[in-house]
């Protein structure tokens, strides 16, 4: 497959060799030397990272590679890291809209978390030790609030 006509070489260095598997993968032109200096990150790591849901990475090119820890594991998808850091931005508007979003997972997550021992708690305790701390809990008609 040859190059279309538009293309001169790697855009960083202008060598006329470039790698025809970036190319069709992620749309750039890099030769060998220069795509050594770019970031591959798997799929996982941009999902938590920066935070971004299966339909933000296939509109991003990426590569499949054989899995390093398993061989019969499903194989790696690995998404240039510059790519996915500017579809992270466009998403949330900047590093501090991504901060910002992380921060609201964060605490959705923590707030969920404590929900889930509330209950865990209602659970665990006999229902008459429940009625005997609900009446003697001070100015409250539930004793939740003096639990934790």
């Amino acid at each position: 497959m040859s190059a279309p006509p538009a293309i001169r070489g790697c855009t960083i260095c202008g060598n006329l060799s470039f790698s025809q598997e970036w190319y069709k993968a992620f749309g750039v032109v890099f030769c060998n030397g220069c795509k050594a200096q770019e970031e591959l990150i798997p799929k996982s790591t941009a999902k938590q990272l920066y935070l971004l849901t299966d339909g933000d990475l296939k509109k991003i090119g990426s590569i499949q590679k054989e899995n390093p820890h398993k061989k019969e594991w499903n194989p790696m998808r690995l998404y240039m890291q510059s790519q996915v850091e500017e579809a992270s931005y466009k998403k949330y508007g900047g590093v501090d809209g991504v901060q910002e979003a992380r921060r609201q997972q964060l605490d959705l997550q923590a707030a969920s978390r404590m929900k889930r021992k509330a209950v865990e708690a209602k659970k665990a305790m006999p229902a008459t030790t429940f009625k005997k701390l609900s009446v003697t809990c001070h100015a409250h008609r539930t004793m939740w609030c003096c639990l934790f």
